[in-house]
Formats: structure tokens, C-alpha cells, sequence
């Protein structure tokens, strides 16, 4: 028998021998496979076998696997989903801004236009700073386009590069930016309930998952889990006021540390919080190892689809590489601050983030398809701006529990009236 076998990848074959790794028999044959990480965390390089097996580099999703950690032990049929080509761009920091306690907003202009889908991520390179991976998001007003690329960075202690955010990286600082990277990104044309859980800074892959998924389809059933420690640490709570207005979306904002004088927020952790999975529904997760570990679980035992983008935090002193990746799927990835906002002038190339993404759904301003805009308020200072907003997601909440009451009553009474005819 033979001791070589034929793979074939997206119509180009190639041979290897039995036990090989498959990324490593795909490059070695010109085949391009995207990868990051090659430890089988990050899953850029995840690929689908339609046809054969594989030993290790076994994921959450039944059919896909780590191309950087399967060894070939049959002929295989593999495919690959069509995602943006990985590249690196120059870029500088625009704006930096605190949204709350530790986490910082961050704009980054690059100077070419950069396609990648709402969840993956990039390395962000600050000129004399080690390399940090991070995910981009929507602005706070639901843009998905425009000129920069917007981060939500959380304040590492000891972290060579948040801590440096707003000290020794200012606006006007350069960087490097290389990617896109990752298996978490919205998928378009899906009709299935979409659960979207994030933790801390995970709520920015998130945020960009759900201001697309309501751009391309406005009425998709839709529930947001939104995370912090502390209440302080709900940065997002005017996106999820906005939210918290369409009727098709549930908002379940939640706090680990009490007490909580809010009647709209749970206490705990995400995972208790999460509603009755089914099998049509399309779970995203971006946190904690811990907390994606807990919903993969509850994800496979409902047989949904699931999506995850783990965060976890670069050691101190660190070097960048492994360390400081994300991590996509049973992965891990650093939580590093990158905070922008606010703009600079003179921007010299228009780069749309989302252009790769937005040519699958209808074009037109976020806006106008889900009616974030609203009339200008009076301004609040921000513990004031995020009792307000979180107010509106209690009224919210509440209109929903008197509409679940008054159809649970008209149930009854239907069940009452049919059972005396």
C-alpha cells in the first residue's frame, strides 16, 4: 500500500505522506492555507473535510478542523470558506479616548483600504511596542464603514502596551497593522436565531457581528448577552440602549459584582443568563476561555452553531508572538487596550473596514436600516449617561415582560374557550 496521500483543496491536489500535518503539506505544495498561531488556537486556519479523515486538530464544529494541527491518514476532499486575503498596511492613531474605568476607545487610519468580516481580528503594531492582536468593532453609533477602524482595548496592569495608551502612545503614533486573522466572522444570509454573549472588551467583535447582522437583515431574531466585572465596566450600555428599541432584539446586560440597583441587570456571570438553545440557533462568544469553554459545551449538547473568540491577557513583560494573539475557538487571546476615537485631519486614503462584507448586503448608512439615530440629547458626564442608558434598557426590558404576560393571558383564555365548545 501506498504510503503518500491525495488531498485536494478548494480543486488543487497535491500528494503527501501519511501522518503529515496538513498546513504543512498544503504550503509545502503552494498551496495556500491561511494560518496564524500553528498551535491550533487562533483558527485562521480552520477548513472543512467533506471527504476522508484526519487524527487531531479536532474543533467545536462538526466537520471543521485545525488544518495546522490534523496529521492525513486518508485521501481528503477539503474546503476552505472565502475570506480576505491576509496583508499588512501601515497605519496611525487618530483618536484615543476613555469609555470607562481601564478601557480605552481607540481610531486607527490606515493608509491603504483593509477588507476583512465583522469578528476577525488584526495585529496592531505600535511602533516600539510589541505586537498585540485585537478586534475590530462598529463605532458606538452603529457605523460599519468609514475611514478608520475602531478598538475597544481594556488596561492590562503590567501590560507593555495598554498601559502605555495615552502616555507613550498618543495620537499620531504609528503602527503596523497585519491581517485579517480568524474563524469567528458573521456569516452572511443566515435566517437563524443569532445568540451573541461578550465579556468585558469581547463585546467589540460583538458589537460589529450585530451592527452587520441587523444592517443585512433587519428583523433576525437577535440576543445580546453583554458582560462586566463591575457596573462601572458596562462600557456599552448607550449601544445597548439603542438596541434595546428594536423589537426583534433582546438585550441581557450582566454584572459579576454587586450589589446591582438596576432592575435591568442580572447578576453573575454570562452563562447562567443564556436563554434555551435550539438547533437553528448561531451562538457567538468572545471573553474569557472560561466562559467560551462553559457555552461550547451547552452549544454542542443543544447541536447549534458556534462561533468563539477567546480572550486572554499577555503576561507582563511578555514578548509579543503566542503570547499576545487572539485566539479563536478553544483559543486564547490578549485583552490588550487599544482606545480610539475623536478623529484626526487630514486623512489621506478613505478606508472602509467592512467593504468586503458590505458587498454582500444592501448598501445605505446603519442608520437608516435599524434607526440607531436618534435627536441630539443633552450631554451627561458619564455615570449620568450610563444611568440614563441603562434606564431605557430597563423600559425596554419591561415593555417585553407586559407584552410575554398579556400573550400568556390570551393563550389561557383561548385554551379555556376551546376547551368549553
Amino acid at each position: 500500500m501506498s504510503n503518500f496521500r491525495t488531498v485536494t483543496v478548494k480543486g488543487r491536489q497535491f500528494r503527501v505522506r501519511a501522518g503529515d500535518v496538513l498546513l504543512d503539506g498544503a504550503l509545502a505544495n503552494g498551496v495556500e492555507i491561511p494560518f496564524d498561531c500553528r498551535a491550533g488556537t487562533c483558527g485562521t486556519c480552520m477548513v472543512h473535510v467533506s471527504k476522508g479523515q484526519t487524527v487531531c486538530g479536532e474543533t467545536h464544529t462538526q466537520g471543521m478542523i485545525y488544518a495546522c494541527q490534523a496529521r492525513v491518514v486518508s485521501d481528503l476532499d477539503v474546503e476552505m470558506e472565502d475570506v480576505p486575503e491576509i496583508d499588512t498596511s501601515k497605519a496611525r492613531l487618530v483618536g484615543l479616548r476613555e469609555v470607562a474605568p481601564d478601557i480605552m476607545e481607540l481610531m486607527i487610519a490606515p493608509e491603504k483600504s483593509i477588507s476583512y468580516l465583522p469578528g476577525q481580528y488584526f495585529k496592531f503594531t505600535f511602533n516600539g511596542y510589541p505586537a498585540r492582536a485585537y478586534s475590530p468593532t462598529a463605532s458606538f453609533d452603529g457605523r460599519i464603514g468609514g475611514r478608520v477602524i475602531h478598538l475597544n482595548i481594556k488596561k492590562v496592569r503590567g501590560g507593555r502596551v495598554t498601559t502605555a495608551l495615552g502616555s507613550g502612545i498618543r495620537p499620531g503614533h504609528r503602527l503596523r497593522i497585519q491581517g485579517p486573522y480568524g474563524h469567528a466572522f458573521l456569516r452572511p444570509g443566515g435566517t437563524g436565531r443569532l445568540i451573541l454573549a461578550g465579556s468585558g472588551t469581547g463585546f467589540a467583535p460583538i458589537w460589529a457581528i450585530a451592527a452587520m447582522a441587523l444592517r443585512e437583515q433587519r428583523s433576525r431574531p437577535m440576543v445580546i448577552i453583554a458582560g462586566a466585572k463591575k457596573l462601572a465596566q458596562l462600557y456599552m450600555t448607550p449601544i445597548l440602549a439603542q438596541l434595546a428599541r428594536l423589537p426583534n432584539v433582546t438585550i441581557i446586560p450582566t454584572v459579576e459584582e454587586g450589589p446591582i440597583n438596576h432592575p435591568s441587570i442580572r447578576t453573575g456571570r454570562i452563562e447562567p443568563h443564556m436563554p434555551t438553545l435550539t438547533a437553528s440557533d448561531v451562538v457567538y462568544a468572545c471573553g474569557s476561555p472560561r466562559m467560551v469553554s462553559a457555552l461550547a459545551g451547552m452549544v454542542e449538547k443543544a447541536g447549534a452553531t458556534f462561533y468563539a473568540d477567546p480572550f486572554d491577557s499577555a503576561p507582563p513583560e511578555a514578548p509579543s508572538g503566542l503570547l499576545g494573539r487572539i485566539k479563536t475557538l478553544v483559543a486564547r487571546r490578549p485583552p490588550e487596550p487599544e482606545q480610539s476615537r475623536d478623529i484626526g485631519k487630514g486623512r489621506e486614503a478613505s478606508v472602509d473596514p467592512f467593504e468586503r462584507a458590505l458587498s454582500l448586503v444592501p448598501r445605505g448608512p446603519i442608520e437608516d436600516d435599524i434607526d440607531l439615530q436618534r435627536p441630539a440629547e443633552p450631554r451627561r458626564n458619564a455615570v449620568a449617561e450610563r444611568d440614563h442608558a441603562l434606564s431605557l434598557v430597563s423600559q425596554r426590558a419591561a415593555q417585553t415582560e407586559a407584552t410575554r404576560l398579556q400573550d400568556r393571558a390570551r393563550r389561557s383564555a383561548g385554551q379555556m374557550a376551546s376547551g368549553h365548545v
